[in-house]
């Protein structure tokens, strides 16, 4: 092992045990002073949370107030499967190919030759392109340094604290996909930001590139995030109709959820759900997009929970 990336295991391994993330995310700190907090951290300024007005300000009302058990499920990335296969289909997931509730009762022979494994609460996935040379040991360690990853303590993301977490198996689908991020407000797509993945020659989480944002009509925006960014034009899936109303099916009323969708060999798949982008604290380049997606997010029905 190469020693710049031995220090970065370390690095990520020390600063993930619960102990140490505890202290380094203030878990004891009151939820609503933590985010005012960390917002300051990020932006230089303290939120309004009593009167929220753009995106990144609401979207941190919403970890306070509106706390509904189905968010649990719906970031899940094991139990939204039966969801959707409920309100869509089984074609519209990723195949589980497995599950486990500890490292050590990972099992990959009866998986496919190639396949995915990830944790069902946390970014990060780790490819086997051949199981022949898949270094299971070493994936292994970093499946438990991600089963350490507490989003609930990091940044407050509610939805996060009672998922039981597993280690899970799909389908591998390919590479260099495009990755169409939903923005969806009270149940209708208003704007698809589009990620391109490329590939990690070491089977480790790909490379993502901010593509542009587009609206219904697919005319792309002038919008800009502080994220490596590709400046290329995106073609309009062809599975686009059909792509907004898996979307819509799924965020259903919810006053904002962002579905994560992937177009392959024709078909649609929701990849995942997500209720605070960048975890609420995204940065855009220019902040009349933060203003004007926090006009879009209305907040005046959700019963006010703590």
């Amino acid at each position: 092992m190469k020693t710049k990336e031995f220090i970065i295991n370390i690095y990520n391994w020390f600063f993930e045990l619960p102990f140490v993330a505890n202290i380094r995310f203030k878990k004891n700190m009151d939820d609503k002073k933590y985010i005012e907090y960390l917002y300051k951290k990020r932006f230089g300024e303290y939120p309004n949370l009593d009167n929220p007005v753009n995106f990144n300000e609401k979207n941190n009302w919403r970890k306070l107030y509106d706390r509904n058990d189905l968010y649990t499920d719906l970031v899940d990335k094991y139990t939204i499967k039966k969801i959707i296969e409920q309100k869509l289909s089984k074609d519209n997931t990723f195949k589980l190919l497995g599950s486990w509730d500890t490292i050590d009762d990972i099992d990959i022979s009866k998986l496919p030759t190639q396949f995915v494994l990830k944790v069902n609460h946390a970014g990060g996935v780790y490819i086997c392109y051949d199981k022949n040379t898949f270094n299971l040991k070493k994936v292994k360690k970093l499946l438990r340094r991600d089963l350490h990853k507490n989003y609930f303590i990091r940044s407050r993301e509610w939805p996060y604290k009672n998922v039981k977490r597993k280690i899970i198996a799909e389908q591998y689908m390919g590479e260099n996909l495009l990755d169409y991020k939903n923005y969806c407000f009270n149940g209708k797509v208003q704007y698809t930001f589009v990620w391109k993945n490329i590939k990690n020659e070491e089977g480790t989480k790909p490379k993502a590139f901010f593509c542009g944002a587009y609206n219904r009509m697919w005319e792309k925006i002038d919008l800009e995030l502080d994220y490596p960014t590709m400046d290329i034009v995106i073609e309009k899936p062809k599975k686009y109709e059909e792509m907004i109303a898996c979307s819509e099916v799924m965020s259903k009323d919810i006053s904002f959820v962002r579905c994560d969708c992937y177009v392959i060999n024709d078909f649609v798949y929701v990849g995942e759900m997500t209720f605070f982008p960048w975890g609420g604290f995204m940065k855009f380049k220019n902040k009349k997009w933060n203003n004007y997606f926090g006009s879009l997010e209305k907040l005046e029905n959700i019963p006010r929970q703590k």
